[in-house]
């Protein structure tokens, strides 16, 4: 599955260690050809290191771009802070880029298709976690492709 993350990778770092949200779109969804593209919104929640709300006027651009290079919503994408004060491990990498019950309460409400949980630490992604609206873990290789 190819993916243009648009800016979204450096955003979600930049953001660290508040939350960083964006929508997903699909060219040419269930086809061989499929490819995602993901578009950074601005993340207005009152506290922004632990929820996030997209800036409905971002939204709104990042909506009509997608319509305009013919795309369609299947979900969104949200970073999940490693912790400041902690050194890295996986065991509490794991932990942490699991959905939670208000992510899979979302989901099931906007009925995402494909959501995508990126854990991310103060210079570096340290994984990515594709799941559906329930919860289940969807194993696809993300691979990033140029933005245009």
């Amino acid at each position: 599955m190819k993916i243009n993350w648009n800016g979204f990778i450096e955003h979600a770092i930049k953001e660290y260690p508040k939350e960083a949200c964006g929508f997903l779109f699909s060219r040419e969804p269930y086809s061989n050809e499929e490819e995602w593209f993901c578009f950074p919104v601005k993340n207005i929640a009152e506290n922004q290191e632990e929820a996030w709300i997209p800036d409905k006027k971002d939204m709104l651009k990042v909506k009509a771009k997608a319509i305009k290079m013919g795309l369609v919503k299947i979900g969104n994408v949200h970073t999940h802070p490693y912790p400041k004060s902690q050194s890295y491990n996986e065991e509490t990498m794991q932990r942490i880029i699991q959905p939670s019950d208000k992510d899979l309460s979302f989901a099931r409400k906007f009925n995402d298709v494909i959501r995508i949980i990126i854990c991310v630490g103060k210079k570096a992604i340290y994984n990515a976690y594709v799941h559906d609206k329930f919860g289940n873990k969807i194993d696809i290789y993300l691979e990033s492709k140029e933005e245009n």
